[in-house]
């Protein structure tokens, strides 16, 4: 058995999704760098204070980018080309539509949010001169970020890739020019951001002209009630992820409050760093989980529990490497982080050292929290996924902090984070065992189908005489299969193999179901070898898909004599 396909895959879309991760919360980080170098603590103040509005934003990006991305690969994973081409127009249309009303809201309305956002005295000034172009940005980022989405699974990785990297270049580059060259102050900071997405947006462009993409827009299928449905469905499985981010807006706006009550613009600035800090780990542990929640989607759909596995038990590992690592860094050497924000040397450095060391010891339990929410969400499990989110992001902190804070003062907001991600893992394994009774064709916190493990066998063919294409064989034999469903079986990979002069690899699951078998080939060959195929042979029990970029085969074997073999026209 090999899990070569998958790994594949999982490292194609990896880099992807990271810099997708880190869209804004990069632009964010950097800005704070140069703001808190080169403006001060005011100015750090107004972008800790603006930070609900910028994380709000990213909730559309998981709401309609993840949720309809994940929609639209199951269609393809069941064969359903239509399907996935509805999902991917609704959630398109529907972002159009928010981020115009995102920009009328802010445009009309722009006092009455920041008045809301409670700025301390000294920062209002920065916030309105750095909200100005950030408003502009807003409905730009928010259609590409989901366009990106879908971009990344679409067979053009690398092309997503490269629209974050030069959205976020240019922004660098800008920023140093406009605020340490030209002086434009905290405003230039938004205005080097909403360059760099306007240049990534109008790049974005050539996408839909490309002839080899498998997602269409279909707006003539649309009708108003379709609409509505499809977007209720699409936000419901997109809603998990976004809800990190709704309960984000809240948490950090009522911490806000807290700190600035308690130590003013100190108490701003401090939190200001925590919250980069886990943004910096949040963008790997969270582009580890979106390919997670990328990949999974296609194979859970399948009942390929082995690949399954093995992919959340990788991604979990990477995101807890890279956590473990990072807090160490941060026990170790806060000032490393304390000096890219010009925090090292103020007054009260041990409040902000303590602070910074006891908030860093959320990244790990965050990590396996994170996972878990996108994997349920990609297995369009709500209610799990849901109750992490809510108590990691939202309830615990909270809880623990005006529960903590008579006892240990400000030191219960530090402390409230890693608490609150334990408590989720906690609460979500009590869950499940709880559902594995009522669901009792399931096991354990990933909801594998335990009566279909011992059913299925997983193959990876290297040629068409290789000893594993013989041994497959022999176990259709066992289970009593028609010869005829096996020769033509047998003629497709010879096809497969023959055409592809034999560099390629065919990835073969088998499933007994009883009264059928069902064979699904996933292979990285050429696409006109698949058409090939599909022209050869029947449709009734053979479909084709092209789906994460690779071609994708099911056989349906019905162990009715009577209906053996697929025809070959």
């Amino acid at each position: 058995m090999s899990n070569e396909i998958i790994s594949h895959k999982f490292k194609e879309l990896l880099l992807p999704s990271i810099l997708i991760a880190m869209a804004l919360n990069i632009s964010s980080i950097v800005d704070s760098s140069f703001v808190a170098t080169f403006i001060g603590s005011n100015g750090l103040a107004a972008l800790q204070t603006l930070s609900p509005l910028i994380l709000l934003i990213t909730i559309f990006e998981w709401l309609f980018g993840l949720g309809g991305q994940i929609l639209s690969l199951s269609k393809k994973a069941e064969f359903d080309e239509d399907g996935s081409n509805h999902y991917f127009t609704i959630a398109m249309l529907s972002t159009m539509v928010l981020a115009i009303l995102i920009f009328l809201a802010c445009f009309l309305f722009e006092d009455a949010l920041i008045s809301i956002l409670h700025p301390v005295a000294d920062a209002i000034q920065y916030v309105k001169a750095y909200g100005f172009y950030l408003f502009i940005c807003f409905p730009i980022v928010t259609v590409l970020g989901v366009l990106t989405q879908f971009i990344r699974v679409d067979g053009q990785p690398k092309f997503a890739s490269a629209l974050i990297v030069i959205a976020n270049l240019i922004n660098i580059i800008l920023d140093y020019l406009f605020l340490v060259v030209f002086h434009m102050g905290i405003e230039g900071a938004s205005l080097a951001m909403l360059i760099g997405y306007v240049v990534a947006f109008i790049l974005a462009f050539k996408y839909h002209f490309d002839s080899k993409r498998t997602f269409k827009f279909v707006l003539s299928k649309v009708k108003l009630r379709t609409w509505i449905t499809s977007t209720v469905e699409i936000i419901k499985v997109g809603l998990p992820g976004a809800s990190m981010g709704v309960f984000n807006v809240i948490l950090i706006y009522v911490i806000n409050l807290t700190l600035g009550a308690s130590l003013g613009v100190l108490g701003l600035d401090i939190f200001n760093v925590c919250v980069n800090s886990l943004l910096i780990i949040s963008i790997f542990i969270v582009g580890f989980s979106e390919t997670l929640s990328s990949v999974v989607p296609v194979f859970y759909s399948q009942n390929d529990f082995f690949n399954v596995q093995y992919i959340v038990r990788k991604s979990l590992l990477l995101s807890l490497v890279f956590s473990i690592a990072f807090t160490i860094f941060i026990l170790v050497y806060p000032d490393g982080i304390l000096m890219f924000f010009n925090l090292a040397d103020v007054h009260n450095d041990a409040l902000v050292e303590n602070a910074l060391r006891i908030y860093s010891l959320a990244f790990i339990p965050m990590a396996v929290s994170t996972t878990l929410i996108f994997y349920y969400e990609g297995i369009e499990r709500p209610i799990e996924s849901g109750i992490i989110a809510l108590i990691s992001e939202l309830l615990g902190p909270l809880g623990f902090t005006f529960a903590l804070y008579p006892l240990i003062g400000v030191t219960s907001v530090w402390i409230s984070f890693p608490l609150g991600f334990v408590l989720s893992i906690v609460l979500v394994a009590i869950y499940v065992k709880f559902v594995e009774r009522k669901e009792t064709e399931y096991s354990g916190l990933f909801f594998v189908k335990k009566g279909l493990i011992e059913k299925s066998r997983n193959y990876t063919l290297k040629s068409k005489d290789d000893d594993v294409k013989n041994e497959m064989f022999n176990h259709l034999e066992s289970l009593d299969v028609d010869a005829a469903y096996c020769e033509t079986l047998n003629q497709i990979i010879n096809i497969i193999f023959e055409s592809n002069d034999g560099n390629v690899s065919i990835e073969t699951l088998l499933i007994d179901y009883d009264d059928r078998v069902i064979v699904n080939m996933k292979d990285e060959g050429k696409r006109e070898v698949m058409a090939d195929i599909k022209k050869s042979f029947s449709k009734e029990n053979i479909k084709f898909t092209e789906v994460l970029d690779f071609n994708n085969i099911e056989y349906v074997f019905d162990k009715d004599p009577k209906s053996a073999g697929g025809e070959k026209q």
